[in-house]
């Protein structure tokens, strides 16, 4: 499995669908006049693939934490939400999912829901991550 590097760098100096990147991270802000409702099958969360997701969930929190962790001053609202995405479309490979709020200036752990991204919440930035993993030594 993957291990998260201390050293990640989330960056949004990108003009491309972010979706199609290898490691990307997406800005959410909360929108209580959504009006969508949005239902569907639900995918096992990252938790029960990622036997090193605490590791990983605590390196991120960290990170995104520090002053440093972007490449630009972004300002954060209260209920903000970050995803986190490792190993997108990496054939062989398990896609992470990692999800965090922001509250009272800081980032906090949360477990993932897309359906709740979906129903109450805009896509306010997006990026590209810098160097997300450790390497093997």
């Amino acid at each position: 499995m993957c291990i998260v590097s201390d050293k990640i760098k989330f960056c949004t100096c990108v003009t491309t669908d972010v979706e199609k990147l290898k490691h990307y991270w997406k800005l959410y802000r909360f929108n209580k006049n959504n009006g969508l409702m949005c239902m569907g099958t639900p995918m096992i969360p990252t938790a029960m693939i990622d036997s090193n997701f605490k590791l990983n969930k605590t390196t991120l929190l960290n990170r995104v934490n520090e002053i440093d962790a972007f490449d630009i001053p972004l300002e954060f609202q209260n209920k903000d939400l970050l995803e986190i995405v490792i190993n997108n479309n990496v054939t062989g490979i398990d896609r992470f999912t990692y999800s965090f709020t922001f509250t009272k200036d800081k980032w906090k752990a949360i477990g993932e829901d897309p359906f709740e991204i979906m129903n109450n919440y805009e896509e306010e930035q997006s990026g590209k991550i810098k160097s997300a993993l450790k390497r093997n030594i």
